[in-house]
Order: C-alpha cells, then structure tokens, then sequence
C-alpha cells in the first residue's frame, strides 16, 4: 500500500486491531469517569459533612443567642422591678418628708401660740392693776418677791411694775 502506514502483517485482522483500540479506549473513558465519580462523591461527601458542622455551629450560636436572650428579658424585668421598687421607696420617702415638715410646722405653730399665751400671762400677772386695793396688796406683795428673787437668780435688775 502506501509508504506512510506500514502494510498489515499477512494474516492480521485490521478490525481485530481497531476493537483492540477501541476497547482500551473505552477502558480509559471508563476509569475516567470512575475516577471523575468517585471524586465527584468525595467531594459531594466533603460539602455534605461541611454543610452539617456549619448548621452543628449554627444550632449551637442560636441556642446561645436564645439563652442570652432570655438573660436579658430576666435582666430587664429584674431591672424594671428594682426600678419601681425605687420608685416606691421615692414616693414613700417624700410623703414621709411632707408629713414630718407638717409636724414641725405644726408644732413650731403650738410652740410660738403657746409661748404667745404665756408672755399674756406673765404680763397680766406682772401689771398692777388698775384701782389695787387693800385686798390685793398681799397678793401684789408676793408678786414683788418672785420678781425680785427671779432677778437676783436671773442677774437682772430689779423691776418694779410698780414704780414706773
């Protein structure tokens, strides 16, 4: 034949030789793609195990996130209870305030209406009266004696209602 491709030994089936080519061909595909699915899978189990510890992880964060969050809730009504506590202890301590400042209004009132009642007395006692007579001489004369020894007690000079 020609004197590029060598002539077919005699006896030789170029079929033969072309099912051989084909055949490992098609051994070589087949390993391929074996090799390309069994790859494949090796990688599709990889993404799968990745895939169940990111929701593993994501599972566990939730789980975190949802107890912090009812940590806050607790922290919050702790807080808000406390806070209405204080608010009661405010309120109560302000109206303990009112209450004392009316007291002592009160009795710096009685005091001063007290000590008003007992400077008229004392100046009705210590006036002379009008028109004296023999009968409240004696009654005047004790007067001057309690005066008299309230000023040498007190150090202060004698006062006679009498001589002015």
């Amino acid at each position: 034949m020609s004197g590029t491709m060598p002539d077919p030994p005699s006896g030789a089936n170029p079929f033969g030789e072309l099912a051989k080519f084909a055949l490992a061909a098609t051994e070589r595909n087949m390993a391929l793609a074996r090799n390309w699915s069994d790859a494949l899978l090796t990688t599709l189990k990889e993404q799968s195990e990745d895939a169940r510890a990111n929701l593993t992880t994501l599972t566990a964060a939730l789980e975190a996130m949802e107890r912090t969050l009812i940590s806050q809730e607790e922290t919050n009504r702790a807080l808000r209870q406390s806070l209405e506590g204080y608010r009661q202890l405010v309120d109560r301590y302000a109206a303990t305030q009112e209450r004392t400042a009316r007291l002592v209004q009160t009795a710096v009132d009685d005091l001063k209406a007290a000590g008003e009642g007992q400077m008229a007395a004392a100046r009705a006692l210590l006036t002379p009266p009008t028109g004296a007579t023999a009968a409240t001489e004696p009654f005047m004369q004790m007067m001057q004696a309690w005066t008299d020894a309230f000023a040498r007690f007190g150090g202060v000079g004698t006062a006679d209602p009498r001589s002015s």
